[in-house]
């Protein structure tokens, strides 16, 4: 194997994505590559990524490589710092080595095939009882202390969006959500719910269709666009109210709340719509699962388990429902084809 091309870094892969170009080779710092993330690398149009972290660690059965190997990106894991490559520097690797600015690296590359994934794979789940059990210890220890910070939030921002009484559809930018948003289609028909974006979420509601009323987080994978289409905008802060994307929302002169509170930006979208008196809360795209949490750096889930037993019985979460809703209409299409 060889290759040559430009390269562009980044140690977040999500902001990475917004400056690559077709043919780049993106270099990330990136262990456990998550299959958004893949995705998001896949759809820049890149023809390798050089990854300075572990793109499989074994821990658990992260999807990311195999997406990428799976569309024709190529992925190579070097035992090199990030600070070694440069933006535009030309690069060359080969089997096991890389040459940057006419320095050869010797032995530092690992190129990642369906053997190596395999391995991962079979490594992942021999540690899987592992990670389960820290990953639960992890989300009842921070629960208990966490709890009342959700229990007792009081400075919700006022919304121009009314929301009382009416069915919400939170949007979560994950790469089962376009499909569950379109298995949805005559629910939404039907009862004009509002939609909440939750930062990129916003960005796929837009494309398919669907204008955020409300646009909520801290604004690090949203697009300019998304921010600017969507009707509303509430900045998810930290309980001190410190606000790491204030920045650039004050910077693009867009009309913002503040809402500061515990938990990820999908917690806050949730607490938001349940808390101004929605009457069902529609989750699309949502994480649910150690490996959703895992792939996103998480070690637990402890705010995410607080506010779905807030919530309670007002809160779907369509995970799979696209899977189910296209059974059924082959199912229909089989009875009509015999008629």
């Amino acid at each position: 194997m060889k290759l040559q091309g430009k390269i562009k870094t980044g140690d977040r892969t999500k902001n990475l994505v917004n400056f690559l170009c077709p043919g780049d080779i993106a270099v990330i710092y990136h262990d456990d590559i998550d299959e958004m993330a893949a995705l998001s690398i896949v759809n820049a149009g890149v023809k390798a990524v050089i990854n300075t972290g572990k793109s499989m660690t074994g821990r658990f059965p992260s999807s990311g490589a195999e997406v990428l190997l799976e569309n024709n990106v190529s992925v190579i894991d070097v035992d090199l710092s990030l600070k070694e490559f440069k933006d535009n520097d030309i690069v060359t690797i080969t089997e096991n080595d890389i040459i940057i600015r006419n320095h050869i690296y010797k032995n530092v590359s690992t190129v990642i095939n369906r053997k190596y994934i395999n391995e991962r794979l079979q490594q992942s789940k021999e540690n899987e009882k592992h990670e389960i059990l820290k990953f639960i210890d992890n989300t009842v220890n921070r629960a208990a202390v966490e709890v009342s910070g959700f229990v007792h939030v009081k400075d919700y921002p006022e919304l121009s969006t009314k929301v009382r009484g009416r069915h919400v559809i939170v949007v979560v930018r994950n790469s089962s959500t376009i499909e569950e948003l379109n298995a949805l289609k005559m629910y939404i028909n039907k009862y004009n719910p509002v939609f909440i974006g939750v930062d990129g979420g916003a960005d796929l509601a837009i494309s398919s269709g669907y204008i955020p009323d409300i646009l909520i987080g801290d604004m690090d994978s949203v697009s300019d666009i998304g921010i600017y289409k969507s009707r509303e905008v509430v900045l998810h802060a930290y309980e001190d109210g410190y606000c790491p994307c204030l920045t650039r929302i004050v910077d693009m002169n867009v009309q913002y709340k503040i809402f500061a509170v515990k938990g990820t930006s999908e917690d806050a979208a949730l607490m938001l719509a349940y808390y101004k008196g929605a009457e069902l809360i529609v989750l699309v795209g949502g994480h649910n699962c150690m490996n959703d949490f895992m792939s996103k750096g998480r070690a637990g889930m402890a705010s995410t388990f607080i506010v779905r037993t807030l919530i309670g019985e007002k809160l779907v979460d369509c995970k799979g429902f696209s899977i189910i809703s296209a059974s059924e209409n082959e199912g229909k299409d089989a009875y009509w084809a015999k008629i």
